[in-house]
């Protein structure tokens, strides 16, 4: 391992940095705008590539532009990842903080390069910096990262850490204040290699984390009203398929209420449609409060909403309809969306029942029942059974 070239370990990390980044670059555009920190994640490892490039051209430019140079585009390759991660889990960027240190610590690098030349100690100083960067990142991706991608990627953040403090403990065991960094020791060469490969490992993990996430959001599509956040049409009629199914091997009781906001075309002719629109979300986050965990609520069309309620019998959904209307009348107006009051229809499983839909027909009528009779009132049909 001591005998493979360093410079040549280290023109490979540069290359590696640049494709990697463009890749990053390139891909991006393919992402939605709402991904953020891809940017950050693509200009990173070109950072990474100016900083071989200075490490690679000491002795053909003076020692101390290389080596502050190179040691100043690494630490802001490292730190750009890591922005770039806080982007992307919508965290704040502490920018400040960490490019402080960073004109901390090379304000060390050149005080003994320049004033008192001691190689262990330049090391020790960047090997600090970057140690709590990459600590930082795997905290971050630790606290707020989802998925097997964020794990693999913490991984890779933590493995580099406890490289990064192997190094820095062996210092004074392997280097001397005149060590050249390109001197072929062992450990200097499982410190550049880590550092390829940390860099390769972490944008694959990077895009397997944005693909993720595009993945997430597109079911998120496919299961969610996107104006109100209530499940769509089609999940609730499967989740309430599976209820009857059920009730039909089990005999576990289930109910629905379906809900309609009371004179919603007169709001939407007043005030206009965007405010229909905040009438809608209100009263989705208002109808959900009296609910329990286990209760599903989804968008039927319109103004017309369904809460599919497991293991639920009549009284106990009559009760949950009331309680929800109750929550309605009593949420006043607020900034920009009118006070509305609404309609509930009740209907639980009964014998006979071969579809969910017979349950959503009888609640239908049990609607149209209440608001012939004043609206504002949560009803069942008489002949409803438990």
């Amino acid at each position: 391992m001591s005998s493979f070239d360093l410079r040549a370990i280290n023109l490979m990390t540069g290359v590696m940095c640049v494709v990697l980044g463009i890749v990053i670059l390139g891909v991006r555009h393919n992402f939605p705008g709402t991904l953020k920190g891809l940017g950050l994640w693509g200009l990173g490892p070109l950072l990474g590539m100016l900083a071989t490039l200075f490490f690679g051209l000491d002795g053909l430019i003076p020692h101390s532009v290389a080596v502050i140079g190179g040691n100043a585009f690494a630490f802001c390759s490292c730190g750009l990842l890591y922005f770039g991660s806080q982007c992307f889990f919508e965290q704040k960027v502490t920018w400040r903080f960490w490019g402080g240190l960073g004109i901390i610590s090379l304000s060390g690098l050149a005080f003994f390069l320049l004033a008192q030349p001691d190689y262990r100690i330049r090391v020790a100083i960047f090997a600090c910096t970057v140690g709590l960067l990459f600590a930082g990142h795997t905290r971050l991706l630790l606290r707020h990262g989802r998925g097997w991608a964020a794990r693999f990627t913490m991984v890779v953040m933590g493995v580099q850490t406890s490289i990064v403090i192997v190094r820095l403990v062996a210092i004074y065991w392997i280097d001397r204040a005149d060590t050249n960094h390109f001197t072929p020791t062992l450990i200097h060469t499982l410190y550049l290699v880590s550092f390829s490969f940390m860099v390769l490992l972490f944008l694959v993990g990077a895009q397997l984390m944005a693909s993720e996430r595009i993945r997430a959001e597109f079911e998120h599509l496919a299961t969610y009203d996107s104006l109100t956040g209530a499940l769509n049409r089609r999940v609730l009629q499967l989740a309430g398929e599976q209820e009857l199914l059920r009730w039909q091997r089990y005999g576990q009781s289930f109910a629905v209420l379906l809900l309609d906001i009371d004179h919603f075309k007169q709001i939407n002719d007043r005030y206009g449609h965007l405010v229909g629109d905040q009438v809608l979300k209100r009263f989705v986050a208002t109808l959900r409060r009296p609910l329990r965990k286990s209760d599903l609520v989804g968008r039927y069309g319109g103004e017309e909403f369904v809460v599919l309620l497991p293991v639920t019998d009549l009284s106990t959904a009559l009760a949950l309809g009331e309680r929800v209307r109750a929550a309605v009348e009593a949420t006043p107006a607020g900034p920009g969306a009118p006070a509305c009051t609404t309609s509930v229809g009740v209907s639980c499983v009964q014998a006979g029942d071969t579809s969910f839909d017979a349950l959503i027909a009888r609640a239908d009528q049990a609607l149209y029942k209440a608001k012939a009779e004043g609206r504002n009132r949560a009803l069942m049909l008489q002949q409803e059974t438990q």
